[in-house]
């Protein structure tokens, strides 16, 4: 660990508190809004997309407010403590209140998502090689907050009432808040420092601006296939699969948190391939390995395409086609997941990396809108289509990560020193 800059533990720690209380909040919220303040089921599902998506969106003026004179770590303080106030507000019984603390929470999770991505990309200027392996740990840390905090806030609310799972949530903000404070120093100097990587300078702005414009399609057309994890494969998971593993039935809810551990199990395996990743010189490293991980994406949905044959006459399939799925979803998230963000802002112009990396969730929020739509359609289609259809979905993509490449190469000046984003 001693090989990371100063200040990244913290700000790694940091955010894993964040993401703590913000999956404890998601795993909960249908059941809170349904159960304690006797909204219908299609009205708590809907609350929930809505503040799904406007975390998402959120980021956008988030990003106003880190290019301005806020700064990014006045922004993620500020962000945590709102945060804060929201899951406090939780615990009330009035439905304004409710709604009043999710709009909070929405918002103070708009900085929270840019500010680590900025600092650690700031962290790493002087030790690029460490880069990609500091983003993927920072996301690691994330999944196993969605691991952990499914089955510790419905602990808490099962021995001590919704009232001490949502103080649970708000307390994890504030650990979140005091642990960046004991770096805060170390991480505004970075932050004022002039040398961050900054790709976009080597190139014209129509270039870069094409390629930014792609990362973000990327990212909403990525996220449809992904989501599916935790609507529709869900289904199939109840309805179509066999969940028997040894001598138990998997509850369905258990695939949920069955993804985030893939996640964190094939971490070690892929960054080990990845290190001996090479691409042709003056070729982009970080686009390589996107472009591995919407190939991963769209292979994820062979194996359900080929169980949902198998299962045509109605009968239950293994488990081990879902694990598959499962699986390669997970190589798909840590490359995309961890990396696309980390490369929009360095090829974002330096006056507007917040509003481009804001742009980049909105993409991902507009997303989780179609993914919505399109899962609808999973009672009216073949499942074997549907699967189909994920994988072409995903597998496009690949043409994105073509341009990108294209797009990157031409837009460098004929006199620069050949290099590598990675």
């Amino acid at each position: 660990m001693r090989q990371y800059p100063p200040g990244f533990l913290s700000l790694s720690a940091s955010v894993a508190c964040e993401r703590f209380g913000f999956f404890l909040l998601a795993s909960l919220l249908v059941l809170f809004l349904t159960e304690r303040l006797g909204c219908s089921t299609a009205q708590a599902t809907d609350v929930l997309g809505c503040f799904i998506a406007a975390t998402y969106v959120s980021p956008l003026l988030a990003g106003a407010m880190t290019d301005g004179r806020l700064g990014v770590v006045r922004a993620a303080t500020l962000g945590y403590l709102i945060a804060a106030v929201g899951y406090a507000l939780l615990a009330a019984e009035g439905r304004p209140l409710v709604y009043a603390g999710l709009l909070l929470v929405s918002l103070g999770a708009g900085a929270a998502k840019l500010a680590p991505q900025s600092l650690a990309t700031r962290l790493f200027a002087a030790r690029p090689a460490l880069h990609d392996r500091g983003l993927t740990l920072l996301y690691l840390l994330a999944n196993v907050s969605a691991l952990v905090s499914p089955v510790i806030g419905e602990t808490a609310r099962a021995w001590l009432g919704w009232p001490a799972a949502f103080a649970l949530a708000s307390l994890s903000l504030v650990a979140a808040w005091l642990i960046l404070q004991t770096q805060s120093e170390v991480l505004r100097a970075v932050e004022s420092e002039t040398s961050v990587p900054h790709e976009a300078s080597k190139s014209n702005g129509r270039g870069s601006l094409r390629t930014l414009l792609s990362l973000c399609a990327l990212s909403m057309l990525l996220t449809v296939p992904h989501m599916q994890a935790g609507s529709t494969l869900l289904l199939w998971a109840r309805d179509n699969t066999n969940r028997h593993l040894l001598g138990r039935e998997l509850p369905v809810p258990y695939v949920a948190s069955l993804h985030a551990g893939l996640v964190l199990a094939v971490s070690p395996l892929l960054a080990r391939v990845l290190r001996h990743l090479k691409t042709a010189p003056g070729l982009p490293t970080a686009t390589a390995k996107i472009a591995i991980g919407v190939a991963a994406t769209g292979l994820a949905y062979v194996p359900l395409v080929i169980a949902a044959l198998l299962g045509s006459d109605g009968s239950l399939v293994g488990l081990g086609w879902l694990f598959g799925c499962l699986g390669l979803l997970s190589v798909g998230e840590l490359l995309i997941g961890a990396l696309g963000p980390s490369l929009v802002l360095r090829l974002a112009p330096s006056a507007r990396r917040g509003r481009w990396l804001g742009a980049w969730y909105g993409a991902t929020a507009l997303g989780f809108r179609l993914a919505g739509r399109i899962g609808g359609w999973w009672d009216r289609v073949p499942h074997a289509l549907f699967f189909v259809g994920m994988a072409v979905l995903a597998l496009s993509g690949m043409a994105i990560c073509a341009g990108l490449t294209h797009a990157w190469v031409n837009s460098r000046p004929a006199a620069s020193t050949p290099s590598r984003v990675r």
